[in-house]
């Protein structure tokens, strides 16, 4: 089979509402897609789609052949916009590539440091604090038979969760939500030019916050995750060309806005999607109750089946191949997490949600490799807990008008733009 007989286009709105039979058919026809970069927001590069789990898993472990330095996720200016942009970011700091779109030696020292700070103990100490979110928010449904739960729910969940290990007060978390909104506002789709700088003119806003923020630590430290930020320090490795000393203001604001993100936008969509899923499954409320547990891996199928992150972009560092496809180099290569999830080569009968399944933590929801989610623990302990929280409230729930659902016009960040529920209470 060649390309053109699959038919993919990832911006199309009927793709954007149900791409997994269009991913399905890639990964039987073309696995290695090639799709205009124009489309993508690259104008002028060949990007190919890879839609295999096992090719999904081999290029995101190969970061010498294929590097993560695949630049901003938002189609390049003309030049007027960038004038105008440049004239914004005047007033902040460089953006420096950080984690997500660096590769080692750079990508290991910021992990390292990075790591430091949000550390395994540091999320476990989060719990009372998401779960009393999570009954704060319940509560304030004030037993109402028809909730908005993206709105009511999964959107201020994971907001407010992000500012407590940022320590953003409650006055400030209008201000942080919009943040986090203004960072995502050109992945995976199209906005205008005076969007885009409103959404950066949000982004520097944010920086002066953080910046004040930090040298407000730097005179009284505290026990928190800026104040490890700020006080981390790596020792040079000689061994693997890692620079040691501590970050700069402009990589802890990276950084910063980064976990900000990661935390925000796909938490709110893994959520909306479980109320979907869960709607058609009273028995798994039932179970959550008799075993809190059972929660965990309710969150690690919904991972896998709601993909909230579709993929991301890697650029070859050489001519190579991929499953017999040549990709010269300097060519985007789109790893499309959301079809790996659902290849039925690595999760038998892919299309059922089974939180049974031998495979259940195969999936690639937050990549693998070295850039497999540094907050990936942070988005479990927030789902694990707002379902044990609902489960202790809701007797039953269901979805007004499903066929009305609708997902945002993203091909790389795939989540609900509303959802209303009908709601039974215990």
């Amino acid at each position: 089979m060649t390309d053109h007989d699959v038919l993919f286009d990832p911006t199309d709105d009927a793709t954007v509402q149900c791409p997994y039979p269009h991913y399905e058919a890639m990964r039987a026809q073309s696995p290695v897609y090639e799709i205009d970069g124009a489309a993508l927001g690259r104008p002028g590069e060949r990007v190919f789609a890879v839609s295999r789990y096992e090719d999904v898993d081999a290029v995101v472990r190969d970061w010498r052949t294929f590097s993560s330095r695949f630049g901003s996720p938002a189609a390049a200016p003309s030049a007027d916009l960038a004038r105008r942009l440049r004239e914004v970011y005047a007033d902040g700091w460089p953006n420096p590539s950080t984690m997500l779109t660096e590769d080692p030696p750079s990508h290991t020292r910021y992990r390292r440091l990075v790591s430091k700070a949000f550390t395994p103990t540091r999320i476990k100490r989060l719990e009372p604090e998401i779960r009393a979110i999570c009954r704060e928010l319940v509560a304030e449904w004030g037993h109402a038979p028809r909730v908005e739960f993206v709105q009511q729910f999964g959107v201020p969940l994971p907001v407010r969760a992000v500012a407590v290990v940022l320590e953003v007060p409650d006055t400030r978390q209008d201000d942080f939500k919009a943040w986090a909104d203004a960072s995502v506002a050109a992945i995976g789709r199209s906005i205008s030019d005076n969007e885009r700088v409103e959404a950066e003119k949000l982004i520097v806003q944010q920086q002066h916050y953080f910046a004040d923020e930090l040298e407000r630590r730097r005179l009284l430290p505290r026990d928190d995750f800026l104040t490890d930020l700020l006080n981390a320090e790596l020792e040079p490795d000689e061994a693997e060309d890692v620079e040691g000393g501590p970050l700069s203001t402009a990589e802890m604001l990276s950084i910063i806005r980064q976990i900000q993100v990661a935390g925000s936008e796909t938490t709110t969509s893994l959520l909306a999607d479980m109320m979907v899923i869960l709607a058609d499954r009273p028995e798994e409320w039932e179970r959550i109750r008799a075993e809190p547990d059972h929660a965990a891996a309710l969150v690690e199928e919904g991972l896998r089946v709601a993909s909230p992150n579709q993929g991301l972009f890697r650029i070859a560092t050489e001519d190579t191949e991929i499953a017999g496809t040549e990709i010269p180099e300097g060519s985007a290569v789109w790893v499309m997490y959301g079809s790996a999830n659902h290849d039925g080569a690595a999760f038998p009968d892919p299309e059922t949600f089974d939180p049974e399944r031998e495979e259940l933590h195969n999936h690639v929801a937050f990549g693998k490799g070295i850039h497999y989610c540094l907050g990936a623990a942070l988005a479990r302990l927030e789902a694990v807990t707002a379902l044990q929280v609902l489960a202790e409230s809701i007797d039953d729930v269901s979805v007004v008008e499903p066929a009305s659902l609708r997902y945002a016009p993203s091909f790389i960040l795939r989540g609900l733009e509303g959802l209303e529920l009908d709601i039974t209470y215990r």
